[in-house]
């Protein structure tokens, strides 16, 4: 007979050895998913509106941008690579902790006509099908195992072998020793690398190379698409709870396919009853700026889409403007930490763009004054040329670089932005900067001074260190006026190509 004694030792046994595998399994596992939804189970508590969609939602829209302007209170629960239907297994893992009054859901790929994801159609290679199960992971795996999870992971994928690695995530992790970092011991919620955007992220590249397609890419399909047909799943399960719908088909660079589903997708909300927004036919993003890929909006186009949207709920679908209510701190805290990581990114970019891009979409960070000499590349970079164009229009920086002359652009944070290209101003030039100082400007040859309320004392250019870098941005308090930081920027020969015209 087996005394209490040995009872207890075999109890302490497996509860140790129960702990020991959980902790293997939580350092083992691959993070990115639960850093990507480190704020979902916060923001369950008090979140309005749901998003849901692909990667342009996740790209396109800034819960976090949508609270400042409107008070939204809003979750961006897209998905990399997400198709509709695995939009809609998401929406009813989320519903198990949120209870949003309308969701948002972006129509893009609803004309995808496959079920499982490790088959799809054979236009698809075997590298997509991979790709598309690595991206299920990033929208699964921070879930938790339930009967709902179960259903999306058999209706999903056809694989046995890859639906036990779905639900058991531990089996595809487990031999992850030789790549653990410390992150991998850091709970979520405390990472560095946690999501702080309320789910959406941002892109800081701009591609200008990208040109409209006009190509047309094959007949239309009259029969009802997989994605059509979960999107009608997701319609009824918001009817069955009361919950508002509202569809999109965000600013992408489309192709006549992409403009035919955004078409359908609008005959489709007609008929339901649905308000729909899409931006294929009112564009408020620009694409010589707003485009970090031929897919993907960048921070500048984010900003744009977003406000586009928010303006759309306003419209349309209104929810509660939760600014100062009790209960809505998360979005508070997250407006701020937005605001101080542009900041943060801004006094360190690694790229005369990626600054321009900041000062962009978030203007109140410093009056920026940019110095491009006419012997640099800068002036002549068209990613840096084409924002120029956003902010100042009717520069003169293209043909001050033809005539290898100098360039000066003023970007105020109280919108206050001009541009003074080539030799021509020989008297100071006064300029109104946010800070309500004003900025006192000679360039002749050889030499460009720029001076705060008459002080020539002190040059806020660096004419020595800097005065042969291709650019130099020198960033002001937007309250007093103080040099905050010169940035000096330098292209590796032939990194940046004119632009054909």
């Amino acid at each position: 007979m087996i005394n209490r004694r040995t009872v207890f030792k075999i109890l302490l046994f497996s509860a140790l050895l129960t702990a020991l595998l959980l902790l293997c399994a939580f350092i083992l596992e691959r993070k990115e998913s639960i850093r990507r939804y480190a704020d979902m189970k916060e923001a369950s508590k008090g979140t309005d509106v749901l998003i849901l969609g692909s990667s342009h939602v996740i790209n396109g829209l800034n819960p976090v941008v949508m609270y400042e302007d409107k008070g939204i209170a809003a979750y961006n629960l897209g998905g990399h690579g997400s198709i509709i239907p695995v939009s809609y297994y998401e929406f009813l893992l989320a519903l198990r902790d949120f209870d949003p009054s309308l969701v948002i859901l972006d129509g893009y790929m609803m004309e995808r006509d496959y079920h499982f994801l490790d088959v799809m159609t054979d236009e698809y290679t075997d590298e997509n099908r991979k790709d598309a199960v690595s991206q299920l992971h990033l929208c699964l795996d921070a879930f938790p195992l339930c009967r709902i999870k179960l259903h999306a992971v058999r209706d999903l994928v056809s694989d046995n072998g890859t639906r036990l690695r779905l639900l058991f995530p531990f089996m595809l992790y487990h031999n992850r020793w030789s790549s653990l970092s410390a992150d991998d011991l850091v709970p979520a919620g405390m990472s560095a690398q946690d999501n702080r955007l309320l789910g959406a992220q941002i892109r800081y590249g701009l591609d200008w190379r990208i040109a409209e397609h006009s190509m047309d890419t094959g007949e239309e399909d009259e029969t009802i698409s997989e994605g059509e047909r979960y999107l009608q799943m997701i319609l009824a399960a918001c009817r069955e709870r009361d919950i508002r719908l509202a569809l999109t088909y965000l600013a992408c660079n489309s192709t006549e396919a992409d403009r035919r589903a955004a078409e359908r997708l609008g005959v489709l909300a007609a008929s339901e009853g649905l308000p729909y927004l899409n931006m294929l036919s009112d564009d408020p993003t620009d694409m010589r700026t707003d485009y970090s890929d031929e897919g993907h909006l960048n921070l500048l186009g984010m900003v744009r889409a977003t406000r586009a949207v928010e303006e759309f709920i306003v419209q349309n679908t209104p929810v509660p403007d939760r600014r100062g209510e009790d209960g809505y701190s998360l979005w508070q805290r997250r407006a701020e930490q937005y605001h101080l990581s542009l900041d943060e990114r801004l006094l360190e970019a690694g790229s005369l763009t990626e600054a321009l891009l900041i000062l962009g979409a978030d203007p109140g960070h410093a009056d920026a004054l940019l110095y491009m000499p006419g012997t640099g590349m800068a002036s002549g970079d068209p990613a840096v040329c084409r924002l120029l164009d956003s902010y100042v229009p009717d520069n003169g920086v293209r043909k001050a670089h033809c005539d290898g002359e100098p360039s000066f652009v003023v970007i105020g944070s109280n919108n206050n932005m001009c541009d003074f290209c080539g030799y021509s101003v020989n008297d100071p030039t006064d300029v109104g900067l946010g800070s309500g100082k004003t900025l006192e400007l000679i360039q002749v040859e050889n030499f460009t001074g720029a001076y705060l309320d008459g002080d020539e004392s002190e040059n806020l250019l660096d004419m020595e260190d800097g005065r042969l870098s291709d650019a130099q941005l020198v960033l002001l308090d937007p309250d007093n006026g103080e040099v905050r930081k010169r940035l000096l920027f330098n292209y590796p020969t032939g990194t940046a190509p004119d632009e054909e015209q």
